[in-house]
Protein backbone atom coordinates (compact mmCIF):
# COMPACT_ATOMS: atom_id res chain seq x y z
CA UNK A 1 0.00 0.00 0.00
CA UNK A 2 1.56 3.27 -1.16
CA UNK A 3 1.94 6.31 1.10
CA UNK A 4 0.03 9.29 -0.29
CA UNK A 5 0.58 12.02 2.31
CA UNK A 6 2.47 12.86 5.50
CA UNK A 7 1.33 15.71 7.76
CA UNK A 8 2.77 17.18 10.96
CA UNK A 9 0.38 18.95 13.37
CA UNK A 10 2.10 21.05 16.08
CA UNK A 11 0.30 21.44 19.41
CA UNK A 12 1.00 23.77 22.35
CA UNK A 13 -1.32 22.80 25.21
CA UNK A 14 -1.36 25.52 27.91
CA UNK A 15 -1.06 24.52 31.57
CA UNK A 16 -3.24 26.17 34.19
CA UNK A 17 -0.31 26.08 36.62
CA UNK A 18 3.36 25.91 35.54
CA UNK A 19 5.03 22.65 36.61
CA UNK A 20 8.58 21.85 37.65
CA UNK A 21 11.13 19.08 37.91
CA UNK A 22 14.85 19.23 38.66
CA UNK A 23 15.57 20.46 35.12
CA UNK A 24 13.29 23.50 35.00
CA UNK A 25 9.79 24.96 34.83
CA UNK A 26 7.38 24.97 31.89
CA UNK A 27 3.94 26.45 31.27
CA UNK A 28 2.74 24.47 28.23
CA UNK A 29 2.87 20.91 26.99
CA UNK A 30 4.09 20.83 23.42
CA UNK A 31 4.02 17.97 20.95
CA UNK A 32 3.71 17.21 17.24
CA UNK A 33 1.18 14.67 15.95
CA UNK A 34 2.06 12.96 12.67
CA UNK A 35 -0.63 11.66 10.31
CA UNK A 36 0.21 9.37 7.39
CA UNK A 37 -2.42 8.62 4.75
CA UNK A 38 -2.29 5.71 2.31
CA UNK A 39 -3.57 5.73 -1.26
CA UNK A 40 -6.81 4.03 -0.21
CA UNK A 41 -7.54 6.73 2.39
CA UNK A 42 -6.52 4.67 5.45
CA UNK A 43 -4.45 6.72 7.90
CA UNK A 44 -2.31 6.25 10.99
CA UNK A 45 -1.05 8.53 13.76
CA UNK A 46 2.33 8.98 15.41
CA UNK A 47 3.92 11.54 17.73
CA UNK A 48 7.10 13.59 18.01
CA UNK A 49 7.73 14.80 21.54
CA UNK A 50 7.42 15.50 24.39
CA UNK A 51 8.61 19.02 23.71
CA UNK A 52 8.02 21.01 26.87
CA UNK A 53 11.42 22.51 26.16
CA UNK A 54 10.13 24.00 22.88
CA UNK A 55 11.38 23.38 19.35
CA UNK A 56 8.06 22.60 17.67
CA UNK A 57 8.91 24.48 14.43
CA UNK A 58 12.15 22.51 14.10
CA UNK A 59 10.40 19.15 14.23
CA UNK A 60 7.57 20.13 11.90
CA UNK A 61 10.18 21.41 9.44
CA UNK A 62 12.05 18.11 9.59
CA UNK A 63 8.88 16.34 8.54
CA UNK A 64 7.66 18.89 6.01
CA UNK A 65 10.94 19.69 4.28
CA UNK A 66 12.96 16.49 4.56
CA UNK A 67 11.33 13.28 5.76
CA UNK A 68 7.96 13.33 4.00
CA UNK A 69 9.57 13.46 0.55
CA UNK A 70 11.61 10.38 1.43
CA UNK A 71 8.57 8.20 2.07
CA UNK A 72 5.69 9.52 -0.05
CA UNK A 73 5.10 6.95 -2.80
CA UNK A 74 6.77 4.20 -0.78
CA UNK A 75 5.07 1.04 0.47
CA UNK A 76 3.84 1.55 4.04
CA UNK A 77 4.68 -2.07 4.85
CA UNK A 78 8.42 -1.48 4.31
CA UNK A 79 8.90 -0.05 7.78
CA UNK A 80 12.41 -1.41 8.38
CA UNK A 81 13.72 -0.05 5.10
CA UNK A 82 11.97 3.30 5.53
CA UNK A 83 13.40 3.69 9.04
CA UNK A 84 16.91 3.23 7.66
CA UNK A 85 16.18 5.53 4.73
CA UNK A 86 14.89 8.36 6.93
CA UNK A 87 17.98 8.21 9.13
CA UNK A 88 20.17 8.73 6.10
CA UNK A 89 21.65 5.30 5.60
CA UNK A 90 21.95 5.56 1.85
CA UNK A 91 20.06 8.85 1.35
CA UNK A 92 20.69 12.57 1.51
CA UNK A 93 19.13 12.93 4.97
CA UNK A 94 22.38 11.85 6.60
CA UNK A 95 23.23 15.56 7.02
CA UNK A 96 20.80 15.66 9.96
CA UNK A 97 22.74 12.98 11.81
CA UNK A 98 21.61 9.68 13.32
CA UNK A 99 20.83 10.66 16.89
CA UNK A 100 19.00 13.39 18.74
CA UNK A 101 16.21 15.43 17.16
CA UNK A 102 16.14 13.63 13.82
CA UNK A 103 15.55 10.30 15.59
CA UNK A 104 12.55 11.81 17.40
CA UNK A 105 11.14 13.05 14.09
CA UNK A 106 11.67 9.65 12.46
CA UNK A 107 10.03 7.99 15.49
CA UNK A 108 6.84 9.97 14.94
CA UNK A 109 6.61 8.77 11.35
CA UNK A 110 7.52 5.21 12.29
CA UNK A 111 4.75 4.99 14.91
CA UNK A 112 2.23 6.32 12.39
CA UNK A 113 3.30 3.65 9.90
CA UNK A 114 2.67 0.87 12.42
CA UNK A 115 -0.77 2.31 13.20
CA UNK A 116 -1.51 2.56 9.48
CA UNK A 117 -0.43 -1.01 8.69
CA UNK A 118 -2.39 -2.38 11.63
CA UNK A 119 -5.52 -0.67 10.29
CA UNK A 120 -4.90 -1.94 6.76
CA UNK A 121 -4.53 -5.50 8.08
CA UNK A 122 -7.37 -4.97 10.60
CA UNK A 123 -5.27 -6.18 13.53
CA UNK A 124 -3.83 -4.57 16.68
CA UNK A 125 -0.20 -3.44 16.51
CA UNK A 126 0.85 -5.85 19.26
CA UNK A 127 -0.17 -8.74 17.01
CA UNK A 128 2.24 -7.45 14.36
CA UNK A 129 4.98 -7.46 17.02
CA UNK A 130 4.58 -11.11 17.98
CA UNK A 131 1.30 -11.21 19.86
CA UNK A 132 0.54 -10.99 23.57
CA UNK A 133 3.25 -11.73 26.08
CA UNK A 134 1.06 -10.06 28.74
CA UNK A 135 -2.71 -9.71 29.00
CA UNK A 136 -2.28 -6.57 31.09
CA UNK A 137 0.61 -4.55 32.49
CA UNK A 138 1.03 -3.19 36.02
CA UNK A 139 1.04 0.61 36.01
CA UNK A 140 2.70 3.04 38.38
CA UNK A 141 1.48 6.61 38.77
CA UNK A 142 4.06 9.15 37.68
CA UNK A 143 3.74 12.71 38.91
CA UNK A 144 4.80 14.82 41.89
CA UNK A 145 5.79 17.73 39.69
CA UNK A 146 6.58 20.96 41.49
CA UNK A 147 4.21 23.85 41.07
CA UNK A 148 4.34 27.63 41.20
CA UNK A 149 8.08 27.44 40.60
CA UNK A 150 8.85 25.30 43.67
CA UNK A 151 9.09 21.63 44.59
CA UNK A 152 6.21 19.98 46.44
CA UNK A 153 6.11 19.97 50.22
CA UNK A 154 6.03 16.69 52.20
CA UNK A 155 2.34 17.25 52.89
CA UNK A 156 1.58 17.75 49.20
CA UNK A 157 3.57 14.61 48.34
CA UNK A 158 1.68 12.61 50.96
CA UNK A 159 -1.71 13.74 49.65
CA UNK A 160 -0.78 12.96 46.05
CA UNK A 161 0.53 9.51 47.01
CA UNK A 162 -2.68 8.65 48.89
CA UNK A 163 -4.71 9.64 45.85
CA UNK A 164 -2.75 7.24 43.63
CA UNK A 165 -3.04 4.41 46.15
CA UNK A 166 -6.79 4.92 46.28
CA UNK A 167 -6.92 4.55 42.48
CA UNK A 168 -5.24 1.13 42.71
CA UNK A 169 -1.83 1.94 41.25
CA UNK A 170 0.90 -0.57 42.09
CA UNK A 171 3.40 2.15 42.90
CA UNK A 172 4.35 5.77 42.32
CA UNK A 173 7.25 7.68 40.80
CA UNK A 174 8.20 10.97 42.37
CA UNK A 175 10.66 13.75 41.60
CA UNK A 176 13.85 14.26 43.58
CA UNK A 177 16.91 16.43 43.03
CA UNK A 178 15.81 19.41 45.10
CA UNK A 179 18.44 18.98 47.80
CA UNK A 180 19.16 16.09 50.17
CA UNK A 181 16.97 17.35 53.02
CA UNK A 182 13.98 18.14 50.82
CA UNK A 183 14.27 14.83 48.94
CA UNK A 184 14.40 12.70 52.11
CA UNK A 185 11.52 14.54 53.80
CA UNK A 186 9.34 14.05 50.71
CA UNK A 187 10.30 10.39 50.46
CA UNK A 188 9.51 9.78 54.10
CA UNK A 189 6.06 11.35 53.64
CA UNK A 190 5.30 9.22 50.57
CA UNK A 191 6.40 5.94 52.18
CA UNK A 192 4.20 6.66 55.23
CA UNK A 193 1.27 7.44 52.94
CA UNK A 194 1.67 4.28 50.84
CA UNK A 195 2.63 1.78 53.51
CA UNK A 196 5.22 -0.97 52.99
CA UNK A 197 3.70 -2.85 50.07
CA UNK A 198 3.45 -0.35 47.18
CA UNK A 199 6.49 0.54 45.10
CA UNK A 200 8.29 3.87 45.11
CA UNK A 201 10.43 5.00 42.21
CA UNK A 202 12.36 8.27 42.22
CA UNK A 203 13.49 10.35 39.24
CA UNK A 204 16.45 12.67 39.75
CA UNK A 205 16.50 13.99 36.15
CA UNK A 206 20.34 13.86 36.13
CA UNK A 207 20.57 16.27 39.06
CA UNK A 208 22.96 14.32 41.33
CA UNK A 209 26.71 13.92 41.15
CA UNK A 210 28.34 10.53 41.68
CA UNK A 211 29.37 11.49 45.21
CA UNK A 212 25.88 12.88 45.95
CA UNK A 213 24.40 9.46 45.26
CA UNK A 214 27.01 7.64 47.32
CA UNK A 215 26.24 9.94 50.27
CA UNK A 216 22.49 9.49 50.02
CA UNK A 217 22.32 5.88 48.73
CA UNK A 218 22.00 4.21 52.14
CA UNK A 219 19.20 6.58 53.14
CA UNK A 220 17.41 5.96 49.86
CA UNK A 221 17.68 2.20 50.30
CA UNK A 222 15.84 2.49 53.61
CA UNK A 223 12.69 3.40 51.66
CA UNK A 224 12.86 0.13 49.65
CA UNK A 225 12.89 1.89 46.29
CA UNK A 226 12.02 -0.01 43.12
CA UNK A 227 14.55 2.10 41.24
CA UNK A 228 16.42 5.40 41.11
CA UNK A 229 16.05 6.97 37.68
CA UNK A 230 18.67 9.09 35.89
CA UNK A 231 20.71 9.98 38.97
CA UNK A 232 23.73 11.18 36.92
CA UNK A 233 24.39 13.06 33.68
CA UNK A 234 23.54 10.61 30.90
CA UNK A 235 26.85 10.86 29.04
CA UNK A 236 28.97 9.49 31.90
CA UNK A 237 28.34 5.77 31.40
CA UNK A 238 31.46 4.79 33.36
CA UNK A 239 30.14 6.59 36.44
CA UNK A 240 26.72 5.02 35.93
CA UNK A 241 28.28 1.55 35.75
CA UNK A 242 30.29 2.23 38.90
CA UNK A 243 27.10 3.38 40.63
CA UNK A 244 25.24 0.22 39.63
CA UNK A 245 28.01 -1.83 41.25
CA UNK A 246 28.26 0.34 44.37
CA UNK A 247 24.69 0.97 45.61
CA UNK A 248 21.79 -1.21 46.73
CA UNK A 249 19.07 0.73 44.92
CA UNK A 250 18.51 -0.46 41.29
CA UNK A 251 19.50 2.18 38.74
CA UNK A 252 17.22 2.94 35.77
CA UNK A 253 17.89 5.12 32.74
CA UNK A 254 17.05 5.54 29.08
CA UNK A 255 14.65 8.35 28.22
CA UNK A 256 17.46 10.51 26.81
CA UNK A 257 19.23 7.84 24.76
CA UNK A 258 18.64 7.36 21.05
CA UNK A 259 18.66 4.17 18.94
CA UNK A 260 19.89 0.68 19.72
CA UNK A 261 23.50 1.76 19.34
CA UNK A 262 23.42 4.00 22.41
CA UNK A 263 21.54 1.35 24.38
CA UNK A 264 24.11 -1.23 23.31
CA UNK A 265 26.73 0.85 25.13
CA UNK A 266 24.53 1.11 28.24
CA UNK A 267 24.04 -2.65 28.30
CA UNK A 268 27.64 -3.61 27.54
CA UNK A 269 28.92 -1.37 30.32
CA UNK A 270 26.26 -2.65 32.75
CA UNK A 271 25.33 0.98 33.35
CA UNK A 272 21.71 0.27 34.32
CA UNK A 273 19.66 -2.37 36.11
CA UNK A 274 16.51 -1.32 34.22
CA UNK A 275 16.30 0.34 30.81
CA UNK A 276 13.72 3.01 29.97
CA UNK A 277 13.78 3.96 26.30
CA UNK A 278 11.12 6.49 25.34
CA UNK A 279 9.47 5.23 22.17
CA UNK A 280 9.19 8.77 20.77
CA UNK A 281 12.88 9.45 21.38
CA UNK A 282 14.55 6.09 20.85
CA UNK A 283 13.35 5.64 17.27
CA UNK A 284 9.71 4.58 17.29
CA UNK A 285 8.30 1.06 17.48
CA UNK A 286 10.73 -0.37 14.92
CA UNK A 287 13.84 0.61 16.86
CA UNK A 288 12.54 0.30 20.43
CA UNK A 289 11.51 -3.31 19.79
CA UNK A 290 15.17 -4.05 19.01
CA UNK A 291 16.26 -2.27 22.19
CA UNK A 292 13.85 -4.33 24.32
CA UNK A 293 15.11 -7.54 22.70
CA UNK A 294 18.74 -6.57 23.34
CA UNK A 295 17.94 -5.91 26.98
CA UNK A 296 16.46 -9.39 27.34
CA UNK A 297 19.82 -10.86 26.30
CA UNK A 298 21.38 -9.10 29.31
CA UNK A 299 18.46 -10.10 31.58
CA UNK A 300 17.61 -6.42 32.02
CA UNK A 301 13.93 -5.48 32.56
CA UNK A 302 12.23 -3.18 30.05
CA UNK A 303 10.21 -0.34 31.60
CA UNK A 304 9.93 2.48 29.05
CA UNK A 305 9.65 6.16 29.84
CA UNK A 306 6.10 7.17 28.84
CA UNK A 307 5.19 10.84 28.89
CA UNK A 308 3.18 11.50 25.76
CA UNK A 309 -0.18 11.13 23.99
CA UNK A 310 -0.03 8.84 20.93
CA UNK A 311 3.26 7.60 22.41
CA UNK A 312 1.28 6.07 25.30
CA UNK A 313 -0.66 3.87 22.89
CA UNK A 314 2.47 2.84 20.99
CA UNK A 315 4.33 2.01 24.21
CA UNK A 316 1.55 -0.18 25.60
CA UNK A 317 1.34 -2.20 22.39
CA UNK A 318 5.09 -2.75 22.47
CA UNK A 319 5.09 -3.67 26.17
CA UNK A 320 2.21 -6.10 25.60
CA UNK A 321 4.38 -8.06 23.14
CA UNK A 322 7.64 -7.87 25.13
CA UNK A 323 8.41 -10.69 27.63
CA UNK A 324 10.87 -8.66 29.75
CA UNK A 325 8.37 -5.85 30.40
CA UNK A 326 8.47 -4.63 34.01
CA UNK A 327 5.81 -1.94 34.42
CA UNK A 328 4.14 0.94 32.61
CA UNK A 329 4.67 4.56 33.58
CA UNK A 330 1.33 6.34 33.75
CA UNK A 331 1.15 10.12 33.92
CA UNK A 332 -2.04 10.96 35.78
CA UNK A 333 -2.06 14.76 35.79
CA UNK A 334 -0.66 17.75 33.93
CA UNK A 335 -0.45 18.64 30.27
CA UNK A 336 0.25 15.28 28.67
CA UNK A 337 -2.62 13.61 30.56
CA UNK A 338 -5.11 16.38 29.79
CA UNK A 339 -4.08 16.57 26.15
CA UNK A 340 -4.34 12.79 25.83
CA UNK A 341 -7.90 12.93 27.11
CA UNK A 342 -8.73 15.70 24.64
CA UNK A 343 -7.18 13.86 21.70
CA UNK A 344 -8.63 10.38 22.15
CA UNK A 345 -10.71 10.18 25.31
CA UNK A 346 -10.58 7.21 27.67
CA UNK A 347 -8.51 4.80 25.58
CA UNK A 348 -5.50 3.39 27.46
CA UNK A 349 -6.86 4.49 30.79
CA UNK A 350 -5.42 2.53 33.72
CA UNK A 351 -7.99 0.45 35.60
CA UNK A 352 -7.24 -0.45 39.21
CA UNK A 353 -3.53 -0.11 38.53
CA UNK A 354 -3.45 -2.14 35.30
CA UNK A 355 -3.40 -1.13 31.66
CA UNK A 356 -3.89 -3.18 28.51
CA UNK A 357 -3.86 -2.77 24.74
CA UNK A 358 -7.25 -2.72 22.98
CA UNK A 359 -8.43 -5.23 20.41
CA UNK A 360 -9.05 -2.56 17.78
CA UNK A 361 -6.92 -2.38 14.62
CA UNK A 362 -3.73 -0.35 14.67
CA UNK A 363 -3.02 1.49 17.91
CA UNK A 364 -6.72 1.56 18.79
CA UNK A 365 -7.10 5.33 19.11
CA UNK A 366 -9.54 7.74 17.44
CA UNK A 367 -8.15 11.26 17.43
CA UNK A 368 -10.29 14.39 17.49
CA UNK A 369 -8.51 16.46 14.85
CA UNK A 370 -10.30 19.63 15.96
CA UNK A 371 -7.65 19.70 18.71
CA UNK A 372 -4.99 20.45 16.07
CA UNK A 373 -6.62 23.77 15.30
CA UNK A 374 -7.63 24.59 18.85
CA UNK A 375 -4.09 24.32 20.25
CA UNK A 376 -2.05 25.41 17.26
CA UNK A 377 1.05 27.22 18.64
CA UNK A 378 0.47 30.98 18.68
CA UNK A 379 4.06 31.76 17.74
CA UNK A 380 4.00 29.70 14.51
CA UNK A 381 2.83 30.89 11.10
CA UNK A 382 0.01 28.80 9.70
CA UNK A 383 1.71 27.46 6.64
CA UNK A 384 2.87 24.16 5.30
CA UNK A 385 4.83 23.46 2.15
CA UNK A 386 2.37 22.65 -0.63
CA UNK A 387 5.26 22.19 -3.05
CA UNK A 388 8.58 20.44 -2.64
CA UNK A 389 11.46 22.87 -2.10
CA UNK A 390 12.93 22.04 -5.48
CA UNK A 391 9.78 23.33 -7.25
CA UNK A 392 9.85 26.60 -5.34
CA UNK A 393 13.52 26.89 -6.16
CA UNK A 394 12.83 26.45 -9.85
CA UNK A 395 10.30 29.28 -9.96
CA UNK A 396 12.49 31.70 -8.03
CA UNK A 397 15.48 30.74 -10.21
CA UNK A 398 13.61 31.78 -13.37
CA UNK A 399 12.79 35.17 -11.84
CA UNK A 400 16.42 35.79 -11.04
CA UNK A 401 17.66 34.67 -14.44
CA UNK A 402 15.45 37.25 -16.17
CA UNK A 403 17.23 40.11 -14.38
CA UNK A 404 20.35 41.63 -15.95
CA UNK A 405 21.41 43.94 -13.12
CA UNK A 406 24.86 43.29 -11.57
CA UNK A 407 23.29 42.95 -8.16
CA UNK A 408 20.85 40.35 -9.40
CA UNK A 409 23.65 38.44 -11.13
CA UNK A 410 25.46 38.26 -7.84
CA UNK A 411 22.29 37.00 -6.20
CA UNK A 412 22.01 34.28 -8.83
CA UNK A 413 25.35 32.91 -7.75
CA UNK A 414 24.36 33.02 -4.12
CA UNK A 415 21.06 31.40 -4.91
CA UNK A 416 22.74 28.63 -6.91
CA UNK A 417 24.87 27.83 -3.88
CA UNK A 418 21.77 27.71 -1.70
CA UNK A 419 19.84 25.59 -4.17
CA UNK A 420 22.66 23.08 -4.40
CA UNK A 421 22.44 22.59 -0.66
CA UNK A 422 18.72 21.74 -0.64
Amino acid sequence: MKIKNVQAFPIAFPLETPVQDATGVWDSWNTVIVKITAEDGTFGYGEIGPLHGGGIPIFTAMVDYKLKDLIIGEDAFDRERLYEKMLGRGTGSYALGQKGAIVSAVAGIDIALWDLVGKILETPVYQLLGGRAHDKIPAYASGFFGKDGRPLTPRECSDEAKGYADQGFKGVKMKVGFGRKQDLLNLEAVRKALGPDLGIMVDANQSYSYHDVLRIAHELAAFDLTFLEEPLPINDLDAMAALVAAVEVPIATGENYYTRFEFRDVLVKRAANIIQPDIIHAGGITETKKIADMASAWNVPFSPHIHATVGVAASIHLMTSTPNTLAAEYITTGGSYQLRQALYGQAFRAQDGWISAPQEPGLGIHIDEAIFEKFYPKNMRRESPTQPAREVTSGRWQELVKSKSPQKKANIGEFRDSADRL
